[in-house]
Order: C-alpha cells, then structure tokens, then sequence
C-alpha cells in the first residue's frame, strides 16, 4: 500500500482517485479554498458534485495543507494549471523527497507544467500524465488509455504500478517535454477544431491541428512520434468531441463574438484553459520562428476578434 496525496478536488483530480483505490491504497483528497463545497460533500458521503460519482478516500481543507501531505510518497497536482506555481509553493516546506504526478495541462508564463513544478520544487522527481482522459469516464471505472511520461523512466515505472488497474492501463515514455506540450496545445486546438461549420471542415481542421502539433513538438525538442500517440492524437480526439474548449469553438462558430462567448462562460463559472494557453502557445511559437497557421489564425481570433478564415 502506497500513501498518496492528491493536491485539487475538480473532476479529474477526483477521479484519478478511483483507479488508486481500487489498488488499496491509502488516498488523501485535498481541496484548495474553491474546492470547499466538493470537499463537503464528499466528507458528508454524498457524491462528487460534478462527476456525480461516490469518491473514497480522506479529505481534507484548505487550511489542512500539513496533514493532507504528511507521510505520502507520490503528491499528485491536480489544481487547474494557473494555480500550480502557487499550490507549489505552498508545499514545498512540506515536501522531502516524494515523487510528484501532474495532471494538470497547460502554460503559466510561458512554461509548461513540469517546467513550473521543477522550477519550484527543484531536485523532486516528476512524472505527468498524458493522453485521452475524460473524468467521468475514469470516475466510473470506464476503460482509459494514458501515458505517463518522466525524464527517469524509473519515476514512470513506479507511478504505473500504483495506477493501473485493468480498466486504468497506462503506457511509459520519456518525452517529457512533447507530452507536456501536447498536453497544452490539445485545449488550443479543441477551440480551433470546434470553429468548423461542419464535419468535413472539423476534420480539415482536426488534421492540420495536428500536423501543426507534431511540428511544435519537434521544434522544442520532443519527438514528433509523441504527437501521434495518445499524448497528441489521442487527447486532441477526445477533447474536440465537446468539453468546456470545444463549447468555446461552438459559441463562436454559431455567430458569437470571442469577448461575448467568454464572457457568458465566464458568468457561469466556466473556466477555458484553451484561451491562456492559445496566447502562451504563440508567444512560444514565435520565439522559435515557427509558422504555425492555424495556431496563428486561432491566436488572432480569440485576442483581437480577427475573422477566421480556414
């Protein structure tokens, strides 16, 4: 049995706690100051309000940081992914040497979500998670494919055998950095993809979306295979089949502007990582003077009400 501490109480920070229980062991939920009705229900046996779904574990508040990670091995970052460096931050006093897992996708100033926990918790061993994962769908023990990617496949290796379970498969690999990416761009492209007036247009869009990806992988130093596994084809599939990016590319498509379509999603409390990271993705772009079209094309959209014309 495996201590672990899951840092978030969203959708899948909660549901990656399924596969860990169901190996036996001992999982701590811990919720940050807007995870507090979740945490609620949860302590009150009631199901996850979002995945609708029971969740086992302990849980724990805000203001329980200290006992939620005391004596776990492996602390899994499952807070949105502007709230990382923070959360980071916050636990770093409390942190010895514990494998750390992110499942958080996208960019804070710039950087990746590795990047911005090797950057703030230096010498820690990190391992994230890739691939097409749909909460409610690893809530409810449905069969999911994902890659756990780490620079020490040994990290990879350990967090596998503390995850899988026959429905949870996981996959190893050590390009850390395309998944990281892929991981970012997927929520971009969603967006992009859902912009399409039908479905021959969101298939043109899906395949250049990709192309485009598998180039942004090779040019920060990943492998472009990467972009074609789960990591990339697989998450950009499942991800521009709805979601909260997808609506986003819908709203618009149907006639609203960007500003508008924000936001209404913004009144309801709906959070588009796509939207940061479609600006964080261009400046990294154009600092490697890459020509990136579609990517481009997306950017100017959503920032400066340019029409789309692909």
């Amino acid at each position: 049995m495996t201590h672990i501490t899951i840092l978030g109480a969203g959708a899948m920070a909660s549901a990656i706690s399924v596969p860990l229980i169901k190996n036996g062991h001992n999982v701590k939920i811990w919720g940050t100051e807007f995870d507090k009705t979740v945490i609620d229900a949860l302590k009150a046996g009631q199901p996850h309000p979002t995945l609708k779904v029971p969740i086992k574990g302990n849980f724990f508040y805000d203001n329980e940081l200290a006992e939620a990670v005391k004596d776990s091995e492996i602390i899994v970052f499952g807070v949105i992914s502007s709230g990382v460096r923070n959360i980071a931050q916050r636990v770093k006093p409390l942190l010895t040497n514990q494998i750390i897992v992110n499942i958080a996708k996208g960019f804070d100033s710039g950087q990746t979500m590795i990047e911005v926990l090797e950057q703030e918790l230096p010498g820690l061993q990190a391992v994230t998670v890739a691939g097409p994962s749909i909460a409610i769908e690893v809530a409810s023990e449905q069969r999911t494919h994902v890659i756990f990617t780490a620079k020490d496949k040994i990290s990879a290796k350990l967090c596998k055998k503390a995850f899988q379970t026959k429905n949870y498969q996981v996959e190893i690999s050590n390009d850390i950095i395309g998944a990281e990416l892929c991981s970012a761009l997927k929520n971009v492209y969603a967006i992009t993809i859902n912009l399409g007036k039908n479905n021959n247009h969101k298939s043109a869009l899906f395949a250049q979306s990709l192309a485009e990806m598998a180039k942004f992988v090779k040019a920060v130093g990943g492998k472009t295979k990467t972009a074609y596994s789960l990591s990339g084809l697989g998450d950009l599939h499942v991800t521009s089949q709805g979601g909260r990016n997808g609506m986003l590319g819908q709203m618009i498509s149907s006639g609203k502007k960007p500003s508008e379509a924000l936001a209404e999603l913004k009144e309801k409390n709906i959070t588009i990582e796509g939207y940061t990271a479609a600006k964080a993705a261009w400046e990294l772009a154009k600092s490697k003077n890459l020509k990136l079209p579609l990517l481009e094309a997306t950017y100017r959209l959503l920032y400066e009400d340019k029409i789309f014309n692909f």
